[in-house]
């Protein structure tokens, strides 16, 4: 716990240091935390990637105006038991599909984002491009926690980064600014296209399963039923080993910028 606790005051630092920036995304008058992660990331089996988490989190849901790097961990990592506040809605969907590979996110899942900054929803934004050029900028932070989650097996990936690039495309297109690589090619056609590729960087060697329908979509019964047709495929990444890439100075060098 102490170096998600660590990294957690590091993400928390940098939001806050450039929230000026970051201001035209903003949902007015919503105060939000750096969120790079929901659940125990180190003990989950499974992880399920988005884009950023929404400011809607932080409306009547008990967050504190201001909150210290280890509280601020300690709600992340317990979000899914917190006694009285439930997980946002937004969670149904993914939890639908967990369930179908014999986990929880109570039990061996947790969820990552590519950017920790809470924001207006993606959809509302005129200025698709710049952010994009955010969430980019951003994942330093989602590269940076993959190797602490030490009893990852699988990411699990839906959706899109703005209209222009589904979320593989996007994570492959900036991942070797990080010193990681994203291979694999998902489906060209068709509803709810797959993918089945490999996410590889320092001490990091996992398989990932990708579709094109997003758990927010109104059609997001289709990416459970895409991980139901997949379910033999993900389960047996999840049984066996987890293999780590050898870790490289070059790949820690990037993550650190």
């Amino acid at each position: 716990m102490a170096d998600v606790t660590e990294y957690v005051a590091r993400v928390a630092a940098d939001i806050e240091a450039t929230r000026a920036m970051a201001a035209p995304f903003d949902r007015p008058g919503v105060v939000t935390h750096a969120i790079p992660f929901f659940g125990d990331v180190e003990s989950a089996q499974i992880l399920t990637v988005g884009v950023n988490p929404s400011a809607g989190e932080f409306v009547g849901r008990e967050w504190p105006t201001t909150m210290p790097p280890g509280a601020l961990a300690e709600r992340l990592t317990a979000y899914f038991v917190h006694p009285s506040v439930p997980p946002h809605p937004w969670f149904a969907s993914w939890s639908d599909a967990v369930e179908l590979l014999g986990l929880s996110y109570v039990h061996g899942a947790a969820h990552l984002d590519l950017s920790p900054r809470a924001t207006a929803a993606m959809g509302s934004h005129a200025d698709w491009e710049g952010f994009a050029r955010l969430v980019e900028r951003d994942a330093k932070w989602f590269f940076e926690l993959l190797p602490l989650c030490r009893a990852a097996r699988a990411l699990i990936m839906a959706g899109c980064v703005t209209k222009r690039w589904y979320i593989n495309d996007f994570i492959a297109r900036i991942a070797p600014e990080y010193g990681y690589t994203l291979s694999g090619r998902a489906e060209s056609a068709g509803a709810g296209r797959v993918g089945l590729l490999r996410l590889r960087g320092s001490g990091v060697d996992l398989p990932v399963f990708f579709c094109s329908v997003s758990p927010s979509s109104p059609k997001r019964h289709v990416l459970v039923a895409r991980i139901r047709s997949h379910q033999a495929t993900i389960t047996t990444w999840l049984a066996g080993p987890r293999t780590a890439a050898p870790p490289d100075a070059t790949t820690r060098r990037r993550v650190a910028l």
